[in-house]
């Protein structure tokens, strides 16, 4: 299923498709935190269960027009590459379980992770998305990124 775009992302600002600004953490777009320990540290370990209910969530928030991303939050040891690749994996695979909510505009990106590498593996299958940071020095480095 693939999804269109209803954003598009310009010098770290989100736009609707018409042009007009998208305010972020407004009643219609939220930040929505995503525990890495709740998806599951591993492929092992994935909550499909967590997953599943997430993805019911964002649907009925797609119902009352609410959009949203999601912040993937490191909630557990991530220093080793080994660990770093694993957090990527498990997002990538969140976004795999919310592929059909149409109202996911895309996904922060976790500090802890590679940003080229976290929006590579994410955008391979959700071109769509739109990827947000806090970061002051990964904003200024891509127009693209949101900032909030």
């Amino acid at each position: 299923m693939k999804i269109e775009a209803k954003f598009y992302s310009e010098k770290n600002q989100l736009y609707f498709l018409d042009g007009s600004k998208a305010e972020l953490n407004s009643e219609k777009i939220k930040a929505y935190d995503v525990k890495w320990t709740e998806v599951g540290l591993d492929e092992d370990s994935y909550n499909e269960e967590f997953l599943a209910n997430l993805r019911e969530q964002f649907k009925a928030l797609e119902e009352n027009g609410t959009y949203g991303f999601v912040v993937p939050v490191c909630d557990s040891a991530c220093q080793t590459e080994e660990q770093k690749e694993n957090l990527v994996a498990s997002f990538k695979h969140c976004a795999r379980r919310i592929k059909d909510c149409e109202n996911i505009i895309g996904f922060a990106i976790p500090s802890e992770a590679d940003s080229a590498y976290f929006m590579e593996e994410l955008s391979a299958k959700h071109k769509h998305y739109i990827y947000f940071t806090k970061d002051q020095n990964l904003s200024k480095s891509n127009e693209k990124i949101v900032k909030f």
